[in-house]
Order: structure tokens, then C-alpha cells, then sequence
């Protein structure tokens, strides 16, 4: 359940930033990092399960991808967003995967 309000939070305030912000600041890397700060403040947690796959647009095609500074996306709402990530605590250990897409989707 920790992992599990940590990841709602984590993605309410993504869509919130995108939404009304236009997401300017937000890249793959930033915000796998900020989903690893909402997971740490969870009582018993003991850090990520295993390296965050935070990957926008075409790069979610790739696998395995893990950007770098060179291939760090910016998300966007253009765009799908995909994230697999887990959190490592006492109680147990989660591997998630969400899509979002935080536009009007097109028929593409």
C-alpha cells in the first residue's frame, strides 16, 4: 500500500505539472528522481527495487531504456509517457509499469 500511494501522489502531481503548467521542467530523468523522493518518504522503505525506466515518446520503445543527459526527453503532451519502476520495502518489494498521456490523443 506504500508503494502504491507513493506512485498516485507521484502521478497526480506529474498531471497536474503537465496539465497546468506545460511541463517545461519535467524530463525523464527529473521525474523518475521525484518518483524516487515520494517512495523514500514512505515509512519502511529501503529505496528502489531496481533502476527507474522513465522513458517519453519514442524512447518508450526501447528496451530497457534508461536516459541519460544526452537522450533525456522532455515530457511533453504530444506524447505517450511510460514509467516501470518498484520500490524495495520491509513489507515487500513492487515492479509497476504505467503509461500516461497527458494530451488529447490522436487517432496516431
Amino acid at each position: 500500500i506504500r508503494d502504491a500511494v507513493a506512485l498516485c501522489d507521484w502521478a497526480a502531481m506529474m498531471e497536474e505539472q503537465v496539465q497546468d503548467y506545460g511541463a517545461e521542467n519535467w524530463t525523464e530523468i527529473s521525474a523518475a528522481n521525484r518518483l524516487a523522493v515520494y517512495r523514500e518518504e514512505q515509512e519502511d522503505s529501503r529505496g528502489l527495487s531496481f533502476g527507474t525506466i522513465s522513458a517519453f515518446g519514442p524512447n518508450g520503445a526501447i528496451i530497457h531504456y534508461s536516459p541519460t543527459p544526452d537522450t533525456d526527453s522532455s515530457i511533453a503532451r504530444d506524447s505517450l509517457y511510460m514509467v516501470d519502476s518498484g520500490g524495495q520495502y520491509l513489507q515487500g518489494t513492487t515492479d509497476v509499469t504505467r503509461t500516461f498521456h497527458y494530451g488529447e490523443p490522436t487517432q496516431e
